[in-house]
């Protein structure tokens, strides 16, 4: 099917209406329960197509210019208005964690590398699920998208998304749906008599914050220090009975924002998180986002990252997303081993409760339906008129010069008790929501909940929740007041603030009282009322009298018999309803997250009430009340389950019809380019022939000659990158339909020294490529697998010594330049020689390598060889003397001295030769 007839389907399928699915029953689930609590782990590969875009930081380049210029092109048009990807740094994948308990009852948590997390694309996975007849529905997965912002996302229908990413593709849609189906129905297969345990770590390096510190339109000091953050890291370990790892679960927020515009699939920093977990634990690492809609770029605390790393996240390249991801996994691997101990926060149990809610809720009734470009009145009275949707997502404002005079217009009406709406907005539905409500969900796993806003929640709402969900009273978290960090004080009753600048603690902020006490009022004062019907006028306002403000949160939590005692807030599962920040960063200052929180200025306490209502309930407390205007979200959810019917027949439909109808490739797969032998600090590569990337994304691995066997070494989380030559302008385009094409793929390996250390280098010895993909031969599609050629890594030997000098004792010295190689070339133009500064402005190379390669290492030996005039020989051991080196070789008359290959070692085992 042509790429403009699947885009054009998925327009019209999401206006039609069928029938719902139905989930098991609790009666037909009871008959399948288990005698203990049983688990399982499954994965399905979710790295789509190359060609596809590579995510938000795509350029805007159609195919259609390569038709016009001869350069190379997707035929099978994978991107409509993003550059196509060339190639694939990591893959990306769907991990999931099955859980049933003794009851039948069942619970699937599911890892996706997508940039959101969609009910629509749920929707789909539990049709599939349903005709497989699973005993996983739709309403038990909590499906956690990483939000990583350099993976292809063509699979949500709002066309507020497409201007971020690219428009929507049935096909991708329908191949990601399959996918995660294949990797809970895994799971399900997988399951065994299991246990389960789990605590909290505390981690502040992998960490940033990007709602930074700022100044509050009136004044007042807003955001959150660069330090700031939810620093808790949640760890669950799934085990069988038998002791064997089954998964592990974490919660972590940051976003995988660590990469530009390079055009290569990526898991960003989950990938080789996931291989430094499993490698050094032996369980699957199921990842899922936290505060995530603060938490980026950074570190915040500099000062913690290890000497000779550079101190930056983002935007920085593929090596500094390992690294960070190994610091972040050294806290993953303490807490799955703290996990198991007895003092644990939830220690090792094999019994325990499994429930799972999924609850829509209609938006608040002061603001029913989701908003983007959310603009501050006061602002635009003021002087400076703001433009919903004109500066998407943001409010647009014209710069215009405020004046005072117009700014009391908008005091006066409040002053007088009018309910002059804080913030106005456009509507956001099928822009940005794809539901006119809010999908809220809370899964618990005896001791241990999880509980979803589906939103990109803000610090505040995570810290808030799992403070109103735990069995600690009195420990509210209701939002981040910057009066004792900033040293805020008053010079009398009734007289200005005075405050550090947040920016500059050398300068200072001055405000009247009554906007500190409006500050002060927006964070802790109890927001409890704004959501009475009674109120509905004036709970968008904010009111003159901060005694009259309701605050960021209300202040109401779980009694300690249903609090819990591990809660954990998830950012970004089942669905997408925008950013969602605090009262307080609603109302102060208007800016991009501000702008894309969907429900007016109280969304995080309605979203985090509502759950912990429904968390309640789950742990014995009272029936969860649905909201006055429930019948909305009902009706909302009549018309989200016709659509997700007749989207799931036509992508199916589309998928199988579009894959019946691929051309052919030349074949066969064979390797067309073999491996030559290399020092570390290059890399080795492998091409072949295979198939087009509409059928082929190949899976490489490379393994290790040890003891007379092949042992797997490295793989595609990183290890080992792929990249395709795509055809040529109109005639490679012809030729692809005519079956005429070659297609031609390359593998790279890089061999290199690592920095950390304990990432591991690239030992010396004899390696292999092995390839898996598939080629169309006619009308079908075949699996293949090719092995390279060996090939041998050896060590670097570039270390150099100059500027020898004689002293008159006899005592030879000399210089030593044991720098490594920062780069090598590379048929994939990632890599380049592209300097950037950290976050306290030292340079460091961000794209000199995939991997984190040492810069230098540290030098263990120097042996000096002395010929005397005699005819015999000494070999004399230096030592550092300052910058140079230092051998008393006690030279006489006719001696001489000379540095022999490998005289010279560091402690990564590099050597010299001259």
């Amino acid at each position: 099917m042509p790429r403009p007839l699947v885009v054009l389907s998925l327009t019209v399928v999401l206006l039609v209406s069928s029938l719902q699915t139905v989930a098991p029953t609790n009666e037909a689930r009871a008959q399948d329960a288990p005698e203990t609590i049983m688990a399982g782990y499954g994965a399905a590969d979710a790295s789509w197509h190359v060609g596809a875009g590579a995510g938000q930081y795509s350029a805007k380049s159609p195919d259609q210019t390569g038709l016009l210029t001869g350069d190379g092109i997707d035929p099978h048009q994978h991107s409509l208005s993003q550059k196509d990807s060339y190639g694939v740094h990591s893959r990306l994948s769907y991990r999931a964690i099955v859980v049933r308990d003794t009851e039948g009852d069942v619970a699937a948590f599911v890892k996706s590398d997508s940039y959101l997390a969609q009910d629509y694309l749920t929707r789909r996975v539990g049709q599939i699920l349903e005709a497989r007849g699973s005993g996983v529905a739709y309403e038990d997965i909590l499906l956690m998208a990483s939000h990583n912002h350099s993976s292809p996302y063509y699979t949500s229908p709002s066309w507020g998304v497409w201007i971020f990413q690219d428009v929507a593709d049935l096909r991708a849609f329908e191949y990601h749906a399959r996918a995660m189906a294949d990797a809970i129905s895994a799971a399900e297969e997988a399951m065994v008599p299991a246990k389960m345990a789990a605590t909290t770590v505390e981690h502040k390096i992998f960490k940033g914050m990007i709602a930074r510190k700022t100044i509050a339109d009136d004044g007042t000091p807003a955001g959150y220090p660069d330090d700031f953050g939810d620093f808790g890291l949640p760890v669950i370990r799934f085990d069988s009975l038998a002791g064997d790892p089954i998964a592990t679960l974490i919660n972590w927020g940051q976003h995988p924002e660590g990469l530009d515009d390079h055009d290569l699939i990526t898991g960003d920093f989950v990938a080789p998180l996931e291989r430094f977990v499993e490698r050094a634990t032996g369980a699957p690492l199921v990842f899922g986002q936290g505060d995530v809609g603060s938490a980026e770029a950074g570190p915040g605390r500099p000062e913690l990252v290890p000497d000779g790393i550079p101190k930056r996240w983002s935007h920085a390249g593929h090596a500094q997303a390992e690294r960070g991801a190994f610091l972040l996994a050294q806290d993953v691997i303490d807490g799955w081993k703290k996990a198991a101990r007895p003092r644990a926060q939830v220690p090792f149990s094999a019994d325990f409760d499994v429930a799972a809610v999924t609850r829509f809720v209609p938006a608040p009734l002061s603001h029913p339906y989701p908003s983007v470009s959310n603009c501050n009145t006061e602002t635009t009275l003021g002087g400076d008129p703001g433009v919903p949707i004109g500066g998407l997502p943001d409010c647009a404002r014209s710069g215009g010069i405020e004046d005072e005079r117009l700014n009391m217009v908008y005091e006066n009406l409040r002053m007088h008790g009018f309910p002059v709406p804080a913030q106005y907005d456009a509507p956001a539905f099928t822009a940005v929501e794809e539901n006119l409500r809010l999908k809220l969900q809370v899964f618990k796993l005896g001791e241990v909940l999880l509980a979803s806003c589906a939103c990109e929640a803000q610090v505040d709402l995570i810290l808030n929740l799992e403070s109103r969900l735990d069995r600690i009273e009195d420990n509210l978290w209701d939002g981040y007041d910057w009066t004792e960090r900033l040293g805020c004080s008053s010079d009398g009753a009734g007289g200005d603030w005075t405050c550090a600048d947040p920016h500059d603690a050398s300068k200072t902020l001055t405000f009247s009282d009554l906007e500190y006490r409006r500050m002060v009022a927006q964070i802790h004062n109890d927001a409890r009322g704004w959501n009475d019907p009674a109120n509905v006028a004036t709970a968008n306002t904010d009111p003159a009298d901060p005694s009259a403000i309701w605050g960021n949160f209300t202040h109401d939590e779980l009694s300690t018999d249903l609090g819990y005692v591990l809660p954990i807030g998830v950012g970004h599962g089942g669905d997408y309803n925008g950013y969602t920040v605090s009262y307080r960063e609603y109302m102060a200052y208007d800016h991009y997250r501000k702008a894309l929180t969907c429900c007016g200025p109280h969304t995080a306490d309605y979203m985090v009430s509502n759950l912990v209502e429904l968390a309640g309930e789950l742990n014995g407390g009272p029936a969860y009340t649905p909201e006055p205007h429930d019948a909305a979200a009902q009706a909302d959810e009549a018309r989200q389950v016709a659509a997700a019917t007749v989207l799931g027949q036509a992508s199916s439909a589309a998928y199988d019809a579009w894959l019946a109808a691929l051309p052919g490739d030349v074949g066969p797969a064979a390797i067309v380019e073999q491996p030559l032998p290399i020092r570390r600090f290059d890399a080795a590569t492998v091409s072949w022939r295979g198939g087009s990337n509409a059928v082929d994304n190949p899976v490489v691995t490379v393994e290790r000659l040890r003891g007379g066997k092949w042992r797997p070494f490295a793989d595609q989380t990183g290890e080992i990158q792929t990249m395709v030559e795509f055809p040529a302008g109109v005639n490679g385009f012809l030729d692809t339909y005519a079956g005429n094409e070659e297609w031609i793929w390359t593998a790279a390996f890089e061999a290199f020294d690592a920095f950390p250390r304990k990432i591991g280098s690239t030992p010396t010895g004899t390696y292999r490529f092995v390839i898996s993909g598939n080629i169309r031969g006619g009308s079908a599609t075949e699996s293949y697998r090719l092995e390279s050629e060996p090939f041998e890594v050896e060590a670097w030997n570039g270390i150099t010594v100059g500027d020898l000098e004689v002293a008159p004792d006899g005592s030879v010295s000399f210089a030593i330049d044991h720098a490594y190689p920062e780069t090598y070339e590379s048929a994939f133009p990632y890599v380049a020689m592209e300097m950037k500064d950290d976050v306290v402005g030292v340079p460091f190379c961000a794209t000199c390598s995939f991997r984190p390669w040492a810069l230098t290492g540290e030098i263990v030996r120097a042996v000096v060889t002395v010929l005397r005039a005699d005819g015999s020989i000494d070999r004399v051991n230096a030592f550092p003397s300052g910058d140079r080196w230092v051998a008393l070789t006690d030279l006489g008359p006719g001696d001489s001295v000379e540095i022999e290959p490998g005289a010279i070692r560091d402690s990564y085992g590099e050597s010299n030769n001259p």
